[in-house]
């Protein structure tokens, strides 16, 4: 217990960081899944436009 109480801000913190990156990925894979781009740039002028959809 002693343990855990002496480390509670770092695992506050482990939590919000791997709970971000998480959002950030789920956000990745729905975008994916409708079809958006995932490099923000739109595909017009990509020189790999053809090869990624």
């Amino acid at each position: 217990m002693d343990w855990l109480i002496q480390n509670i801000g770092t695992i506050i913190i482990a939590v919000i960081v791997f709970g971000v990156a998480g959002l950030i990925i789920a956000k990745y894979f729905r975008d994916k899944k409708k079809g958006k781009s995932t490099c923000s740039c739109g595909c017009a002028d990509c020189p790999m436009k053809n090869k990624c959809h």
